[in-house]
């Protein structure tokens, strides 16, 4: 990895700093927001390529599977899993049990990987399986209680699994808890009829605290975003939205938050969104900070677009990878982002 970059472009030395700051708003460090992380080629997966793949962490290690590939034929499903650490790279596990799949929800919840939902063109699935990372083995668990669907979000707080949202023949914003213990499942509270429904959303967890934003309704990008607390009253909260809809000032910039099939991961203080489409791919990174409610933009994905894509963090580092391209094509990259680095194109 490339240390942070501080040679100054020649074109800098006839701008002083305050006019160079006006120009792009400038971070604390005097590096304009829209260089602000630097994205850094690692290992790609092993074959096949794929896009809407399913991930979660356990420890130091992430897993990734599932997904499509139109070049495999059938369905163009996968099921196999791959585990990811920062000192061993990418080895094969033990396939998922269940049919091939895409866009299949996923959490951990302490050291056991769960997945669920999914389809493959002919089917929308509500079954479950739990990964057993010491065993290297797969469970089958109670089946999801909902709806079957596809494109929903899971994620585990407070030592219980949630998955919900998604969408099969309509949209939905249902919730449902997972009680690893028991091996059952019960409706979440609900939202004050507040919440959109909504497909290929993105759900991030930070100091047991879940975070639900993007995601599409009725073929139009949701605006609204929340937070989820199972031991407060309410549960969930609803936090800024990610358009310009209010009258004051700070989200005059928010023109490209809004989007379906992203991806989006915690490092330290600050939960990071990237890729996705909205009509068109989209290539915009953006930070949201915790404490302050608020979106700040970071250094674009320097790859080729995509949607579908996969992020997590294990060590302290974040890595994106995989995607759609969409046009049936599939990805097998992976970059690494770093949040306090100046953007390098050497890196990639």
């Amino acid at each position: 990895m490339r240390s942070l970059n501080t040679k100054t472009p020649a074109f800098l030395l006839t701008l002083s700093l305050p006019l160079f700051c006006s120009l792009f708003a400038c971070h604390p460090t005097g590096i304009p927001d829209t260089q602000l992380g630097n994205w850094v080629a690692r290992a790609s997966i092993g074959d096949p390529p794929r896009g809407s793949a399913s991930s979660f962490v356990i420890g130091t290690d992430a897993y990734v599977g599932l997904g499509f590939n139109q070049s495999i034929g059938g369905t163009g499903r996968l099921k196999d899993f791959w585990k990811f650490s920062v000192d061993s790279g990418w080895q094969q596990t033990a396939d998922f049990p269940g049919a091939p799949r895409s866009d299949a929800a996923a959490f951990s919840i302490g050291s056991n990987g769960y997945v669920g939902t999914g389809y493959d063109l002919l089917t929308v699935y509500n079954d479950f399986y739990q990964y057993d990372a010491v065993a290297n083995s797969w469970t089958r668990k109670a089946d999801f209680p909902g709806a079957p669907r596809y494109d929903a979000v899971g994620f585990c707080v407070h030592g219980k699994g949630y998955l919900g949202t998604g969408f099969n023949v309509n949209w939905m914003n249902d919730f449902y808890e997972y009680d690893p213990g028991q091996d059952k499942w019960s409706l979440t509270p609900g939202t004050s009829g507040n919440f959109s429904k909504r497909q290929g959303a993105v759900a991030f967890v930070y100091k047991d605290q879940a975070y639900i934003v993007t995601g599409a309704n009725n073929f139009g990008a949701v605006k609204d975003f929340w937070r989820f607390d199972p031991t407060q009253s309410p549960a969930w909260y609803q936090l800024a939205n990610i358009a310009n809809t209010n009258s004051e000032t700070f989200d005059d910039g928010y023109t490209d938050i809004v989007r379906q099939s992203a991806t989006a991961f915690v490092n330290g203080e600050q939960a990071f969104l990237t890729t996705g489409m909205n009509g068109t791919m989209v290539l915009s990174t953006w930070a949201y900070d915790f404490a302050s409610d608020r979106w700040s933009r970071r250094t674009p994905w320097a790859k080729p677009p995509r949607s579908g894509a996969v992020s997590f963090t294990v060590s302290g580092r974040s890595f994106v990878g995989t995607g759609n391209t969409g046009s049936n094509g599939t990805y097998d990259d992976f970059d690494e982002f770093v949040p306090t680095q100046a953007y390098d194109s050497n890196d990639f």
